[in-house]
């Protein structure tokens, strides 16, 4: 049976039904080629790209700018034809005002003139992005684009906030097994176990301000019975401190095998540290050494903060030494202090300035002076006893302030009269 042609009338009706299949054939196809993107883990900016030429190529869009928002702060992450003015003002338009797709109207800021079109993106109440667009060109289905538009953009910024977590995650996790191990490393600059002897008492206290901290203690003891003590504050926080003190405390338990007196020591080390941080990074540091036969101890203060020796009367500050290592490659003259102890009892008390630093709620600090005080007033008790009240007069002090930084105390007792 012969078909008859169509009506005349009906050709238009076939072209637009046509040309709307051929749109949406269009649409799908894009659909499916950013799913496959997004499955792929293609880069943001690849998306961007993808996103922004099919506006422009498919959608006849002239203009472009898409805000995300990153943290506490937003970024202008693509535009077309635009460079963004102002943007606070105009971030700060569109979160007070705009919460669902929008016509950019002749009251709307002057921010948004250059556009036709605003498109949220929220998670629960939230705003992920803006994505601004500029005038298309004008066909039949106008409406079917638009509402295209918003589901397609919805995806593409979904996908990048994801994938923008995702990278968070792995960084926390990345992050997380550094931080592990740079504890472990910290864990190594502080001793576990010191010496409670007839003739000596230690005793160390670690209060790190954040995670990690720079600060090392350490203790060594000699063939003849003589010992060291030292401590040292490194430049910085985190793992490039721990890592850098580890380093310190390595080239120091070198150098002691090697040079016995404290000036030799001091200017390897200092030489040491200056080849390896190229005098990007200083050390604080103090180093005493006790001489068990002479009863008589030798110092080096390296523009450490000075400790505080009582034996008999008032309180010694131990200033003797030099400026602090890693600054320059030639110290100079390195003074090296000497106090001969007898046998007399003494209490030397050495401490970073996490502990000088503190403040209460009236903006007093702990200073010096009340340390020595404090020093003064308890300086019979062990060295184990003089650190728990110690603390406990910190934590009085201090109130509900925080710590203003790590605070390390090592408190050493020398009882001459002991020695056998």
């Amino acid at each position: 049976m012969k078909q008859r042609p169509l009506p005349s009338y009906m050709y238009p009706q076939i072209e637009h039904l046509e040309s709307e299949l051929q749109s949406k054939q269009v649409q799908l196809n894009f659909l499916m080629r950013v799913t496959e993107a997004i499955n792929e883990n293609i880069s943001a900016s690849e998306l961007f790209d993808m996103y922004s030429g099919f506006l422009k190529k498919e959608l006849g869009v002239n203009r472009l700018a898409m805000f995300f928002r990153e943290k506490d702060h937003w970024v202008c992450k693509k535009t077309v034809d635009y460079s963004p003015v102002r943007m606070p003002e105009l971030i700060k338009e569109l979160t007070k005002k705009y919460r669902d797709f929008s016509r950019v109207g002749e009251k709307s800021h002057e921010l948004l003139k250059p556009f036709q079109l605003i498109i949220p993106v929220f998670h629960k109440h939230d705003p992920l992005a803006y994505v601004l667009v500029g005038k298309m060109d004008k066909a039949e289905d106008e409406y079917d684009r638009f509402k295209f538009m918003i589901t397609i953009t919805n995806v593409v910024v979904v996908a990048i906030e994801n994938k923008r977590l995702f990278n968070r995650q792995l960084e926390q996790e990345s992050y997380k097994k550094e931080l592990e191990l740079a504890q472990q490393v910290q864990q190594m600059l502080i001793p576990s176990v010191l010496p409670d002897e007839p003739h000596l008492e230690l005793s160390a206290i670690y209060r790190p301000h954040s995670d990690i901290g720079g600060d090392y203690v350490d203790y060594c003891k000699f063939d003849d019975g003589s010992f060291m003590i030292c401590l040292a504050d490194v430049s910085g926080k985190g793992i490039p401190a721990a890592l850098l003190m580890a380093n310190f405390q390595a080239t120091l338990r070198s150098a002691l095998m090697i040079y016995e007196d404290l000036d030799d020591l001091v200017e390897a080390v200092n030489k040491a540290l200056v080849s390896i941080t190229k005098s990007d990074r200083i050390v604080t540091f103090f180093i005493l050494k006790f001489d068990v036969h002479r009863k008589i101890i030798r110092y080096v203060n390296a523009g450490h903060n000075p400790p505080i020796l009582l034996k008999g009367g008032e309180p010694i500050l131990l200033k003797e030494g030099c400026t602090i290592l890693g600054a320059i490659d030639d110290l100079g003259d390195i003074g090296v202090g000497e106090i001969d102890l007898g046998d007399d009892e003494a209490l030397v008390l050495l401490y970073t300035d996490g502990l000088t630093d503190l403040m209460n709620g009236n903006g007093d600090y702990y200073d010096l002076e009340k340390l020595m005080d404090f020093a003064a007033e308890n300086r019979t008790y062990s060295a184990t006893d003089f650190n728990k009240k110690l603390l406990d007069s910190l934590e009085l002090f201090k109130g509900r302030q925080e710590y203003p930084d790590d605070i390390a105390v090592l408190t050493c007792k020398i009882k001459p009269a002991n020695i056998d």
